[in-house]
Parts: C-alpha cells; structure tokens; sequence
C-alpha cells in the first residue's frame, strides 16, 4: 500500500511539475472523492437528484485527471472543469442540496480560488467574474423563489453537509497553498544561490578587467614613447633619405596605440563603474570648467574654437573622475568630427536638475549610424573612434540618476545633451 501510495505521489505530485499541474492534481482528486462521498450521502439522505449530480461531478473529475496527465493537454482540463462544473454543475449541486442553508457557498469560494490558480491574465479575471456574479445569482434566486431549492430534511443533515463542505474546502485550499508557498520559497531559495554566485562571477570578471587594463597600460606606453623617439630620430636626418612610407607607417601605428589606450581607459572605467564608485558633493561648475581650460589648446590644434557657458554654483552628488570623463569624451568626440570650427559647452540647473550640452558645427554623424551611437563598440572608424566613447558616457550618466540624447544632422553638425539630478543633501548634506 506504501509503495502505491508512493508511486501516486511521484506521478501526480513530482517536484519537477509546474505548480499548476500539480494543484490541479489535488483539486481532481479531492473532487473526486469528496464527489462520491457526497453521493452516496446524498442517495442515503434520500436527495437523488443530489446523488447523481454529485456521482456526474465524480465522474468527471476522474475523467479530467486521467485525460489530462496522460494528454498533458492541462489548459483544455481547467477550462472544462471551470465551465462544466463550476458554471454548470455546481449551481444544479446547489438547488439540490440545500441552497445556501448547505456547505455550497463554502465550494462557491473553492471555485473562484481554483479559477484564480489556473488561469493567468484577463480569463482568469473573467471567469472568476462569471462564477462570483452567477453564484450570487442563485442565491438571490433562492432567496425568492425558496420552492425551487430542495431542503434538507432534519438540520442534522444540513448540519453534516456544512461541516463536511467546510473540511473539504480547508484541507485542498490549504494544501494548494501549501505547495504554492513550498515551491516559492525553493524558487527563492535557487534565486539566492544564483545570485551569489553571478555576484562571484560579476566579482572575478571584473578584477579580471581592471588587472588586464592595468597590465595593457604600461606596455602600450612604452611603445608609444619608443613609436615616438624613432620619428623624432627620422626628423633629425636628413629627409632625402627617409622613405614617406616609413613616417606615414609610424603615425599610424602611433595613432593605433593611442586608440588602444582609450580602449584600456575605457575598460578601466567600466571596472570602476562595477565595483561601484565613491559619490559626494561635486562642485560641477568649476568641474566643466577645468575640462574646457584643459582641452583649449588641443581643440587649437584643429582650428577648433571652444565656447561657454556655465552657470555658477552647480553642484551633484557624484563621482568627480567619471564625471570629467564623460565632458571630456564628449568635446573630445566633438573634436574628432569638426575641423576649422567651433564647439561649444553651456551647463544650465533648475533647482532640479542640470543640463549640459555640447555643440558643434563639424561633419555630424550618418543617420544609419545615430541611433546605435550609445551601443558599445559602434563607432565610424573614421577619426581613431573606439566604440566605447559614448558607450562609457551613458554608463556613467545613468550610474548617477541622469540621462543623455544626441541629435545630428550630417555634414552641419552634432548635438549631445546630459542631464544630472541636482544636488539635494544627500546622505544627511555632507556628501560622504
């Protein structure tokens, strides 16, 4: 006997069972039994009416059970079990045997729980309705039509059917919550463990990162310096004998190496973004400012005018570094596409929020290529970009509770527009 018993569980209660199927392998059993006890208690009391309704649910239900375990068709199971027996049979159940002076209202709630279960979305909804609207229904219509509900005999046998609908009620509704919560607390428990270790993974891939950035960095100058002794050492001779193709080759191998180093810069910053930077109050006036002051004479370079304007006393909660590399990336970017032009910087707070935009009129950026310029190593290879300029710019951006958009018409110019949360006393107004 316990090893049938044993062999039931395991294939109508697995663990590996979706949730729903194994309720409604409690409700199909529960309604089966409970179906025929009721029957044969109902033919005993003399309700025939209530026996064969109650031996047609049995029936059904064990029908519903065998069809749909070995079919695993469940969807069609629940519709049917709700339609045929919670919308059908369950209002016959009720004028049958005793109105709402019986244990039917305590199987009305049963019905509802179980539509609830099964059932996801706007049927769920639905057809819980139904059954809720119909069964108040009835028993309005018993209310005034007490003729059509057949009574209990003695108030013993009202009494009898009370207690047994409430027990069978409680014990499926408790065991269906049973497993609902047993199964969610081992989903959460799984949910723990992965989390822990995607935390480790996350942690060893990030140190990995920062490492192989440190350890890129040292080599790339040592060979960018050495790129840059041997041009000097083919300046000093005479150009008569040093072939063009040499100098050309080396600023291009000068030009990769120093892409390569933004690269390795960028992949620094993302480490430190992941291994989450110290915040505090951020003067960010004299911040934009003293990127501008320090970018001039590069933007000269190329004929490049900066202007701006920045309001005073604008102040964030946020990471100064990360900050300065995204004005720098910014204007950097602005440079790379504009030539004998200008570029400007305004810096604008509401009280709120503070905006910051960079302009220029260079040779702005392909339609194609504008709404993927945010994505990670998209770029146009035209001007040494990494893909990971405005990528980074984002990143740190959103990190600190703000936004960025850009807008470019080709061939007139780029516009690139951030927002920051304005600084409101965080962490008790001192910033740390």
């Amino acid at each position: 006997m316990r090893k049938f018993i044993s062999r039931i569980c395991k294939i109508y209660f697995g663990p590996t069972m979706e949730l729903r199927v194994r309720l409604f392998h409690v409700l199909a059993f529960g309604g089966t039994a409970v179906s025929l006890v009721m029957g044969v208690l109902g033919a005993t009391n003399g309700l025939v009416g209530n026996a064969v309704v109650n031996f047609l649910v049995a029936a059904l239900s064990f029908a519903l059970l065998t069809y749909s375990h070995r079919s695993g068709n469940y969807q069609l199971c629940y519709t049917i079990t709700i339609v045929g027996i919670f919308l059908l049979l369950f209002p016959m159940l009720f004028f049958s045997s005793g109105g709402y002076h019986s244990g039917m209202p305590a199987f009305f709630v049963f019905a509802v729980a179980f539509t609830i279960f099964m059932l996801e979305g706007k049927r769920a909804i639905f057809l819980s309705l139904a059954e809720i609207l119909l069964y108040i229904g009835i028993c309005v219509v018993a209310y005034h039509y007490p003729e059509s509900v057949h009574h209990f005999d003695t108030e013993t046998q009202m009494l009898a059917d009370v207690i047994i609908a409430f027990v069978v009620v409680s014990v499926v509704l408790g065991v269906s919550l049973y497993l609902h919560f047993r199964l969610y607390n081992e989903q959460q428990r799984k949910l723990d463990e992965q989390n822990v270790m995607l935390a480790q993974i996350n942690r060893a891939k990030t140190e990995f990162l920062a490492n192989t950035s440190h350890e890129m960095r040292t080599p790339l100058t040592v060979i960018s310096v050495n790129i840059q002794a041997v041009s000097g050492i083919l300046q000093s001779v005479d150009n008569s004998i040093t072939d063009p193709e040499v100098t050309e080759l080396l600023e291009d191998a000068q030009a990769e190496i120093m892409r390569l180093s933004r690269m390795v810069g960028g992949m620094l910053t993302l480490a430190s973004i992941s291994e989450g930077t110290e915040k505090g109050k951020t003067d960010f006036s004299t911040l934009l400012g003293g990127v501008a002051d320090m970018l001039r004479l590069t933007l000269s370079k190329r004929g490049n005018k900066l202007k701006t304007e920045i309001e005073k006393k604008l102040t964030v909660f946020g990471n100064a570094d990360l900050l300065s590399q995204v004005a720098v990336n910014l204007i950097q970017n602005a440079q790379a596409h504009t030539e004998n032009g200008f570029i400007s910087m305004s810096a604008i707070g509401d009280g709120r929020q503070i905006t910051v935009t960079i302009c220029d009129n260079g040779s702005g950026i392909p339609k194609e290529l504008l709404p993927h310029v945010f994505e990670r190593g998209v770029t146009d290879k035209l001007n040494g970009g990494t893909g990971f300029g405005l990528f980074l710019c984002k990143t740190v951006v959103e990190s600190h509770g703000g936004a960025i958009s850009i807008a470019s018409d080709f061939g007139k110019g780029t516009k690139v527009s951030f927002t920051l949360p304005a600084y409101q006393g965080q962490y008790g107004g001192d910033g740390r």
